[in-house]
């Protein structure tokens, strides 16, 4: 039993290999990259000019907001 099932398997495992290969081989030479775009890209922001830098305007203090003393980035 075990020996024709051995023997049976062993053209269906060449079948699945032969289509396993075959196929990616046939789209391979069926449409070759012969001059393949060029494949580097430049990130969105360096691809359009830089706007011009604007200064940032200062606020108005507010009446509540003057007696406030301003805390840098990670103090609290």
């Amino acid at each position: 039993m075990s020996v024709e099932f051995l023997w049976i398997n062993i053209p269906l495992m060449a079948v699945f290999f032969a289509l396993w290969v075959g196929v990616p081989m046939r789209m391979i030479f069926k449409r070759p990259d012969r001059a393949p775009r060029e494949t580097r890209t430049v990130p969105a922001y360096l691809q359009q000019p830089a706007p011009a830098a604007v200064p940032a305007q200062r606020q108005a203090l507010t009446s509540q907001d003057a007696g406030r003393e301003l805390v840098g980035a990670g103090r609290s």
